[in-house]
C-alpha cells in the first residue's frame, strides 16, 4: 500500500502492538464462530501460526516490516484461500470479526477516526474481494 509523502503509513501512525492485538481478537472471534472456524487451522492461539501469519501481514500490509513476505513470500491473498468455499454468509462473519476486533483494538489505543477509517475500507475491500462461490453453491453442495 502506498502513502503519500508527509502522510506516514498506518504503521507509522499506530506502530505494531495494535496490529498484533486485532490479530489476535479478530482469531479469538473466529475460534468461537461454527460457520467459518472449519476453515481455520487448530491453533488459533496468540501464539499460533495463524495468529502470527496475521499479525506479520498487517504489520507488512499497513506499512511494516516485510517479515510476512520474507518468510511465506509473497502474500498472494486470494491465491492461498481459494481452496476454501468463501461465500458471502463466510465473508460477513469473518468481516463482523474483523470489525469486532479492529474496534476493541481502536479502544484500547486510542486510534483515530481516519485511521480506523482506512484499516476498515481494507477490510471491507479484501474480504469482499475473497469470496470465491455463491452461498447458494455452497448450500447445493452440502444437500441442503
Amino acid at each position: 500500500m502506498q502513502t503519500p509523502p508527509n502522510h506516514p503509513s498506518v504503521f507509522g501512525r499506530i506502530g505494531a502492538a495494535p496490529l498484533g492485538q486485532l490479530a489476535e481478537q479478530l482469531y479469538r472471534g473466529i475460534d468461537r464462530d461454527p460457520l467459518i472456524r472449519p476453515m481455520f487451522s487448530k491453533d488459533l492461539t496468540a501464539d499460533g501460526e495463524a495468529v502470527r501469519d496475521m499479525r506479520e501481514f498487517l504489520i507488512q500490509f499497513f506499512g511494516g516490516p516485510s517479515d510476512y513476505s520474507a518468510r511465506k513470500g509473497h502474500p498472494r491473498l486470494r491465491a492461498r484461500h481459494m481452496r476454501f468455499a468463501i461465500t458471502p454468509a463466510a465473508r460477513d462473519a469473518w468481516l463482523r470479526h474483523a470489525l469486532a476486533a479492529l474496534d476493541a483494538t481502536a479502544r484500547d489505543h486510542e486510534i483515530d477516526a481516519a485511521t480506523i477509517a482506512e484499516m476498515r475500507r481494507y477490510f471491507e475491500h479484501a474480504s469482499a474481494f475473497m469470496v470465491n462461490q455463491s452461498d447458494d453453491a455452497s448450500a447445493a453442495e452440502s444437500g441442503r
